[in-house]
């Protein structure tokens, strides 16, 4: 049995329990038995699991603050705030539009390498020959459209992003406000035209560069039957020994504060944050350094200023506290930049 210490007391941060609630939903579509076929991170895995793998390293493949033009953006108001955010997946900007406030900005987001729309959406139509999907009732001063990405050759299955708008100002001076598919069919049209394009800007977050599942190339196989890509291309999904599902997660997040926050432990002399819910073990560390998606001279508060102060971070997490920390170990020493 591994060496636990904890070091400090459990206090719990939102962040922490929202990415618990969504770790622990089963992925439609993971493998259930073990694979069969050429091996990968020298695991033998199914036709479905190699085509997976191939799309979601496509997804991973573009950059999505390369799609999100700062510069239109800018014209939707005063920017002030730019860059990575959430799981990798995702970049963020938030701009003070005309009539708004620096409390109330509006937030403009893309999304890359959904396994498929996440809310009901409309019927589809051809931008620059990518499928376009509105998302059903939106709710006043947003938007939000779902668009293919471009096929992997030889590999049926399929990958998506999204565009999402929310006007800051919708409910301040114009609470009658409509959907404001406007300012993000403006953006999609640039996503659209940057999706042709080569080459795409690069993130400077190497963990970006990286696939969770290369985990299982430190795990016996003993210890895991299957591994899959989740339904973002950030997460891998891993069916354990005992046939118990875990999860291996990369994800920017607001850096634990130095004092307070979540417990921390220290397994076989490496420090990891912790939280047990009802159902399962989360275990996550921090590597790289903190990105400021702060636009210089931002005029929002200080308060939201330390929000967009984001690191990169790992989450291991299994039912069985001692898998979980197997998990976090191997992926320390995998991606511990």
């Amino acid at each position: 049995m591994r060496h636990i210490s904890r070091v400090t007391p459990v206090v719990l941060v939102i962040v922490l329990a929202a990415c618990a609630l969504s770790c622990g939903v089963n992925v439609d579509g993971s493998p259930r038995v073990v694979g069969v076929g050429a091996p990968v991170y020298g695991r033998p895995v199914s036709d479905f699991v190699r085509a997976e793998l191939a799309v979601a390293a496509a997804a991973r493949a573009v950059e999505p603050c390369g799609l999100l033009d700062a510069a239109g953006v800018a014209s939707f108001g005063v920017l002030t705030a730019y860059g990575p955010a959430g799981d990798l997946s995702t970049c963020h900007a938030e701009v003070i539009p005309p009539g708004g406030t620096p409390v109330d900005p509006s937030w403009i987001e893309v999304v890359v390498g959904e396994r498929e729309p996440s809310e009901g959406v409309g019927r589809g139509r051809a931008a620059g020959g990518i499928e376009v999907r509105p998302a059903l009732s939106p709710l006043p001063g947003t938007c939000t459209l779902y668009f293919s990405l471009p096929p992997v050759p030889g590999v049926a299955a399929q990958r998506w992003g999204h565009v999402s708008y929310l006007d800051g100002a919708a409910g301040v001076v114009r609470p009658a406000a409509g959907d404001d598919c406007a300012e993000a069919s403006a953006v999609l049209a640039a996503v659209t035209a940057r999706l042709h394009s080569t080459p795409r800007s690069t993130t400077n977050i190497p963990l970006a560069q990286q696939d969770p599942c290369r985990v299982v190339e430190n795990v016996t196989e003993l210890e895991i039957t299957t591994f899959a890509p989740g339904s973002r291309p950030y997460e891998c999904r891993l069916t354990l020994g005992r046939g118990d599902e875990a999860s291996v997660r990369f994800a920017l997040s607001t850096p634990p504060p130095r004092t307070g926050g979540p417990e921390v432990v220290e397994i076989d002399g490496e420090s990891f944050a912790f939280f047990e819910d009802a159902l399962e073990c989360h275990y996550y560390f921090y590597p790289g350094d903190v990105v400021d998606t702060n636009v210089q001279h931002s005029p929002m508060s200080e308060m939201a200023r330390r929000g967009n102060r984001l690191t990169a971070s790992v989450a291991a997490t299994a039912r069985d506290c001692e898998e979980a920390q197997m998990l976090v170990l191997a992926a320390a020493e995998m991606f511990d930049y």
